[in-house]
């Protein structure tokens, strides 16, 4: 048995479109809450709020699954470009690359490793989440207008149903972020939709067969 939820009021339709979501069905993505993008962003307090969320899917059985953005001591094309943006990448195994503590993730979390802003990219993610199941997907991220929506996008061309949560994610400057959220969810929807941690998790929970 597993935990059924509502649908989300959120923009611009109701998550996920056909009503249905459990713990069996979906998963959080954390994407890029690492020390040094934190930092540089000042994302402390979306940081806070993916914690929140955290703690919420781990109570709720959803599975976890958090993303790290690094780069070889070779600056690539990519890191060159986010770096210009504001928005810099890590080398892996430093201090900056880790994700933060504050998030909370359990020691045996599922982490992903990617060079660029997709975390689908040069990664097994599809494959592990195809593997149990999950066809809805609620993010968080940093930035916006990178990592956040590139991999949300990528997820929404293979089919998953997503949601980003508005305040557990922040752009390289306010007007990107925003920018970036009306994008996600032009033509109603063309990338996914769009609410905030508050409307997550809170739905009537009632068994339902997996």
């Amino acid at each position: 048995m597993a935990d059924s939820f509502a649908g989300i009021a959120a923009t611009p339709y109701s998550w996920p479109f056909d009503g249905r979501w459990s713990a069996a069905d979906s998963a959080l993505l954390i994407l890029g809450f690492q020390n040094g993008t934190i930092a540089a962003l000042g994302a402390e307090p979306e940081a806070a709020v993916a914690a929140r969320l955290i703690a919420c899917a781990q109570e709720a059985g959803l599975p976890v699954i958090a993303s790290r953005r690094g780069r070889s001591e070779a600056l690539s094309p990519v890191a060159a470009r986010r770096a210009v943006l504001g928005d810099p990448v890590f080398a892996p195994g430093t201090p900056e690359w880790q994700l933060s503590d504050t998030l909370g993730l359990q020691a045996d979390a599922s982490i992903f490793d990617h060079p660029g802003d997709n975390a689908f990219y040069s990664t097994r993610l599809d494959a592990w989440l195809r593997r149990r199941g999950i066809r809805n997907l609620v993010l968080a991220g940093v930035p916006t207008e990178g990592l956040l929506h590139a991999t949300q996008r990528a997820a929404n061309d293979m089919g998953f149903e997503c949601i980003a949560v508005s305040d557990a994610c922040k752009g390289t400057t306010d007007a990107r972020h925003a920018g970036q959220l009306r994008i996600t969810v032009f033509g109603n929807g063309l990338f996914g939709t769009v609410a905030r941690s508050d409307q997550l998790f809170s739905s009537p929970r009632a068994p339902i067969p997996t």
